[in-house]
């Protein structure tokens, strides 16, 4: 059985410090265990030195969440990013010809109901265009307008009941299609149901943003297909949940486990890829 080991290296204070919990941060009982199994395979009939596998961590700091341990009994290091990402790095032992290797790999996350403001948090570059957040397209913004109300939290609702009711669910697809797609189509997975919520947040000047991770009620193990995506919008102070695909507004927060925000940009060693990143010639099985 794989011990338990606290975060090493570099990013070690960093994590003691975003996990220093104000008073309240925490709430009793909302402790969530994630295990995963990832298994590593050389393709090739020669040894593999040097190979490192890059893979997000949960957001050390999140509105609804903080991380507290690491659990993996290989050496490793947590790296933080300018998006606040919580970037674990490990390093791996030689792979022999044709060798399959099996890594245990846990997290420990505080949750909580309410979501708390970070000081990582800066409303500003979540306003934009990007890939598949088509803000400045006519049919985003005259859609967008349709659903401007009195207030901000009056207008984010109102984009929630368009999405959830516009949009029918079509299961996992494997390319992104982006907001203008699902907005044309009516169609998609969770994926275009954030994009789209994204995009019309955007274009009534509310800070939105994609957000990649798991919803669980408790501890559990999850599998690759249980990644999904929900919408994050800045309300009142904090980042607050829109999940029109599963038909959450604002709770339960403390079901959703961030790991990834979306942003189409390389700001870390992962680049664009959605979970991880291998660098070298391992095959990887999450």
């Amino acid at each position: 059985m794989a011990s338990r080991r606290s975060v090493l290296g570099a990013g070690a204070a960093w994590l003691a410090a975003v996990s220093s919990l104000p008073a309240g941060a925490a709430e009793a009982g909302l402790e969530r265990q994630l295990r995963f199994s990832i298994t590593l395979t050389n393709p090739t009939g020669e040894t593999l030195p040097d190979q490192v596998l890059w893979l997000y961590a949960p957001l050390a700091d999140g509105p609804a969440q903080t991380l507290l341990r690491v659990n993996c009994a290989l050496p490793h290091t947590l790296n933080p990013d300018p998006l606040g990402h919580a970037v674990l790095q490990l390093p791996l032992p030689p792979m022999a010809p044709w060798g399959t290797k099996v890594v245990a790999l846990g997290f420990d996350v505080a949750m909580r109901r309410a979501p708390l403001p970070s000081a990582l948090d800066d409303p500003r570059p979540w306003l934009k265009p990007e890939r598949y957040i088509e803000v400045d397209d006519a049919r985003i913004r005259d859609a967008a307008a349709a659903l401007k109300r009195a207030t901000a939290t009056e207008t984010a609702q109102a984009i929630y009941e368009s999405v959830r009711t516009r949009l029918q669910y079509a299961g996992y697809v494997a390319d992104d299609l982006g907001a203008l797609q699902a907005l044309r189509q009516g169609r998609g997975d969770c994926t275009e149901y954030a994009f789209l919520a994204v995009a019309l947040a955007r274009a009534n000047g509310i800070a939105a943003r994609m957000v990649g991770g798991y919803v669980t009620e408790g501890s559990a193990a999850p599998r690759a297909e249980d990644y999904h995506n929900w919408a994050e919008l800045y309300l009142d102070g904090a980042w607050r949940l829109l999940d029109a695909q599963k038909e959450h507004w604002l709770a339960p927060a403390e079901q959703y486990v961030a790991f990834r925000l979306y942003r189409d940009a390389a700001v870390n060693p992962i680049g664009l890829a959605h979970r991880f990143r291998m660098d070298g010639r391992l095959r990887v099985r999450m």
